[in-house]
């Protein structure tokens, strides 16, 4: 028959697309689009989680960061070489993932849930593995855990605030007992026109094609975050990103120094020395990978904090930058002139003034 299904798995199946396509890789006729399309929706449409009220549906890319980071990590901390080997292929592969996202402007959760899973995980490896050890003290436990919940609320606020920066356009859904700056900057001067929203906005207003609206001095959309960095957000991005860097680096700098052996550089301040004997156990290798990946976010947070600094000091985001470096053809050298070196004071006191 035509329509009878020809492998052991499409017989099983209860999903129809599922068991065409596996019949179709058997006759090896020309895939179709819709019909990987539709599997992929139902795959996604069954694969949940029990939950109180019912169980509830997890989207793939949620999903993938809850396996991949521990696995990751139990992996690197086999050896000295399988270390070595990890880092280099997930750095690579977050990178080339996040600029995919980024160049065809997907809307995913992957890289959001990443963060909350590998600050959790580590967290959780540090009260639980390093603290047991009796080299942290009570003083260094304290600062790490209010550094952690000032991160933490930097961040919640951050993406709390990011709708602020959202313009709406539908009166009627707006609270009228609130105040909301959005509906004045529709009536500013000077607007632009976006041709995707096909409306009128103001100056400095750029349209998010992930949060599928226009963002008021977009800085950038974050995906480890998720959500739009924007003119009422922007501030405790910033916070957020010196407070991590720190919260980072300094649980970073405990984990290893209980592992390895340690010597003084000034007074209390300690520096990790010889490592040589932490894969001998795989509790220690996990502490020790999970040690050298804080040290890694520790940096790379300082990194986007001290660009930050550089945008706010020129006076523009992100977005702006790219957008006058393609004006001056790949040219950036125009920030070294006079007149944005002069307005540099001005231009931090129009940030902090929310201007």
């Amino acid at each position: 028959m035509n329509e009878e299904k020809s492998t052991i798995i499409s017989d099983l199946c209860i999903c129809p697309p599922f068991g065409n396509c596996c019949s179709n890789l058997l006759k090896c006729p020309p895939s179709r689009d819709i019909e990987i399309n539709v599997m992929v929706a139902n795959f996604q449409d069954r694969f949940r989680i029990p939950w109180q009220g019912g169980a509830r549906r997890i989207s793939l890319d949620s999903a993938v960061p809850l396996l991949l980071f521990p696995a990751s990590l139990y992996f690197a901390a086999q050896g000295f070489w399988p270390t070595i080997l990890m880092y280099p292929l997930v750095t690579l592969f977050l990178y080339y993932t996040h600029r995919t996202v980024r160049k065809y402007r997907v809307a995913t959760k992957f890289f959001y849930v990443w963060t909350l899973t590998s600050a959790s995980l580590v967290i959780i490896v540090f009260q639980f593995l390093v603290v047991p050890m009796l080299d942290i003290n009570t003083h260094e436990n304290i600062i790490i855990t209010v550094t952690m919940i000032a991160t933490a609320a930097c961040f919640y606020f951050t993406k709390k605030n990011a709708i602020k920066s959202h313009l709406k356009f539908d009166l009627e859904m707006t609270d009228v007992n609130e105040t909301n700056e959005n509906l004045v900057l529709i009536n500013e001067t000077e607007n632009i026109h976006c041709n995707t929203c096909k409306r009128d906005v103001p100056s400095r207003t750029y349209h998010c094609y992930v949060c599928k609206t226009c963002v008021v001095q977009q800085h950038i959309h974050s995906y480890w975050i998720d959500c739009c960095i924007g003119k009422h957000n922007r501030k405790p991005y910033m916070a957020g990103l010196i407070l991590g860097s720190i919260f980072f680096t300094f649980l970073s700098n405990l984990i290893l120094t209980t592992l390895c052996h340690p010597f003084n550089v000034f007074a209390t301040i300690m520096l990790p020395d010889d490592c040589s004997d932490v894969y001998y156990d795989i509790m220690y290798g996990i502490c020790f990978v999970s040690g050298l990946y804080c040290f890694a976010v520790g940096i790379i947070l300082f990194l986007m904090f001290i660009n930050d600094i550089y945008m706010v000091s020129l006076g523009i985001t992100y977005h702006e930058w790219q957008e006058q470096c393609k004006d001056f053809k790949g040219d950036c050298r125009w920030f070294l002139s006079r007149h944005v070196i002069r307005n540099v004071l001005p231009n931090w006191r129009a940030f902090f003034n929310n201007v």
